[in-house]
């Protein structure tokens, strides 16, 4: 039985990078796909499949860091990566950004389990005290965001995040989140980064192997299980808002907030099934592809959670500074031209593989504004009101009388 589930566990792992190394393909595809085949695994036992999906999730928390650092590929759960993961590649430190978001992974996943029973009792009350106010304290980081910019870039900041947000209102509103939300922030963050950086005729430096001590380890790790345990608390907030909040209330520095972020996306798993287990609501793609399954969790698997999570870390902190290593000390060798034209053509492919022409339409347009905002030289985080904004809506009620007023 132990070994079956490690076997699992593995196998998890496996399919965690494979998921994390390609942009666009997400876990929760790939659980909507299992979803699909339930009929054909009848013969699997259930905790099996337990020990397979949350290792699945926890392993491309991990993994999916590497393309978002190396090539500005993103996924929503570490796109926010690309800002300081990349300009920490083209300062030659490629695999130190990576390494800091492995360390925050695995802070907290230390800190998770020894808060355990502290979490039972509290994340009902937490729950129902933060839920009413959530659009009120994004409204405060928003503002928060805009007034930190200088002078008059405070005007473009604003004007730049209400573009983005109203964007981001229109397409998630009135389109398939599977048309939108890659494409949009494929354009936003990625095209965007890529095209300047070949009009700019950017090289990458030689690339130092090296592990950073010197970064304040704990501060980043406390700042991302915090933000972890908000995104896999409440409906609407994801690792980005989440990590958008931490960064603003933290005003950490770039090795600071890759921990942050490395942390936001572990934890977030790891409470999303917590949250299952006491309050029966679903967060992610890995606990409702659960949630189909088991209806609930008992006290017994909701502790099998947690050590085929604490196992699948393990191994994924060994694989992904391992692959990282080796793509690391490699990338230089690579004509970054031709590198970064090749991957904007992969990612133009995949939008269109995954979104179709509607998702090109939506990445173009986010193209335009990111380069925008690259061109007014504010901080590119204001894109992120391509989520934060139509989450406001949300959470305040907003949302149905802006649709009418828009005629969607």
């Amino acid at each position: 039985m132990v070994l079956e589930i490690i076997t699992f566990v593995v196998l998890g792992v496996l399919f965690g990078v494979v998921t994390g190394l390609i942009p666009g393909l997400h876990p929760n595809n790939l659980f909507v796909i299992l979803f699909s085949l339930i009929p054909m695994m009848s013969f699997i036992p259930l905790p099996h499949i337990l020990a397979f999906s949350v290792s699945l999730a926890i392993s491309n928390t991990f993994v999916d860091f590497i393309p978002s650092i190396l090539f500005g590929a993103p996924e929503e759960d570490s796109l926010l990566s690309i800002l300081p993961g990349h300009r920490m590649l083209l300062e030659g430190m490629g695999y130190e950004a990576l390494f800091l978001t492995v360390v925050g992974g695995m802070i907290v996943v230390i800190l998770t389990v020894s808060t355990l029973p502290i979490m039972f009792y509290s994340i009902p009350f937490i729950y129902s005290s933060i839920k009413p106010v959530i659009h009120l304290i994004l409204m405060l980081v928003v503002f928060w965001m805009v007034i930190t910019e200088k002078g008059g870039k405070r005007i473009y900041s604003l004007l730049i995040f209400l573009l983005a947000g109203l964007f981001g209102f229109i397409v998630l509103s009135s389109l398939p989140s599977e048309q939108t939300l890659f494409p949009g922030l494929t354009g936003l963050f990625a095209i965007s980064t890529l095209l300047t950086s070949i009009m700019m005729k950017t090289r990458i430096p030689e690339q130092k192997i090296k592990r950073d001590t010197e970064a304040d380890w704990v501060r980043g790790g406390i700042a991302g299980w915090l933000a972890g345990l908000l995104a896999g608390l409440l409906p609407g907030i994801g690792s980005s808002q989440a990590g958008i909040i931490a960064s603003q209330f933290l005003r950490a520095k770039h090795k600071e907030f890759m921990i942050t972020l490395g942390g936001i996306n572990t934890s977030n798993i790891f409470f999303t099934f917590v949250v299952f287990y006491l309050i029966g609501k679903t967060r992610s793609g890995a606990v409702w592809f659960i949630s189909q399954i088991f209806g609930s969790l008992t006290i017994n698997e909701l502790y099998l959670v947690i050590i085929s999570g604490m196992m699948s870390a393990f191994i994924s902190v060994v694989i992904t500074l391992k692959l990282g290593r080796f793509m690391v000390s490699r990338i230089k060798n690579v004509n970054y031209t031709r590198l970064t034209t090749s991957t904007i053509i992969m990612l133009v492919c995949l939008v269109f593989i995954f979104s179709g022409v509607v998702g090109l339409l939506v990445a173009l347009t986010g193209t335009f504004m990111g380069l925008l905002a690259i061109k007014t030289k504010i901080k590119r985080s204001q894109l992120m009101g391509f989520l934060l904004f139509p989450t406001i809506m949300y959470y305040s009620g907003f949302g149905p009388y802006l649709l009418n007023f828009l005629f969607l």
